[in-house]
């Protein structure tokens, strides 16, 4: 009999939006720039812009991203 190999679990992603990001984010909608977020386990967050694809942000870069979305 052949022994299977365990498959690796996937890293732990915390189920909410850390305090600061969520109050960036939410700021960042009722100004317009953005649509909605989801927290995404490989990519980071995905914010939804209108009129483009969705842009994939790592949690280090959010809030510079979003100072060039205002900035534009």
């Amino acid at each position: 009999m052949r022994v299977r190999a365990k498959k690796s679990a996937a890293p732990a992603v915390p189920s909410e939006v850390p305090g600061t990001d969520r109050t960036a984010l939410t700021d960042a909608y009722r100004a317009g720039l953005i649509l909605g977020w989801r927290l995404d386990a490989e990519h980071g967050y995905c914010l939804m812009l209108a009129g483009r694809t969705d842009a994939y942000v790592g949690a280090n870069g959010l809030m510079k991203y979003l100072q060039a979305l205002r900035a534009s």
